[in-house]
């Protein structure tokens, strides 16, 4: 085997000069990347957090303000429509059955 030689030097600097000689401050291998944190799952973690401490009404930073903006991408007063048929057919049914108990009531007696 060849032996190769090989000089070392040591330098030594002073404690107040090491700031000023070596560079201290920590490098990466790739550019810093932002990670955009504002996606829909953090909104609705951050809604589920702040739920209670929302005011419930309110021109805009309320509930009824969210209610708002969701409704118009999605048509609650179309939903309102469609179910009151079945609100008015359950109140109808409710009157006949208190009409039927009414009979019964005065046949037991």
């Amino acid at each position: 085997m060849d032996r190769e030689s090989i000089s070392i030097q040591k330098r030594v600097y002073k404690k107040e000069d090491v700031d000023t000689v070596i560079d201290t401050e920590f490098k990466t291998f790739t550019k810093n990347v932002e990670v955009d944190t504002d996606t829909v799952r953090e909104l609705f973690r951050l809604y589920d957090k702040l739920y209670y401490t929302i005011p419930v009404e309110g021109e805009d930073e309320s509930h009824q303000y969210l209610l708002q903006r969701s409704s118009e991408l999605t048509t609650l007063d179309k939903s309102i429509e469609d179910i009151q048929p079945l609100l008015d057919e359950v109140a109808q049914l409710r009157q006949q059955l208190l009409s039927a108990n009414q009979q019964i009531f005065e046949l037991e007696k």
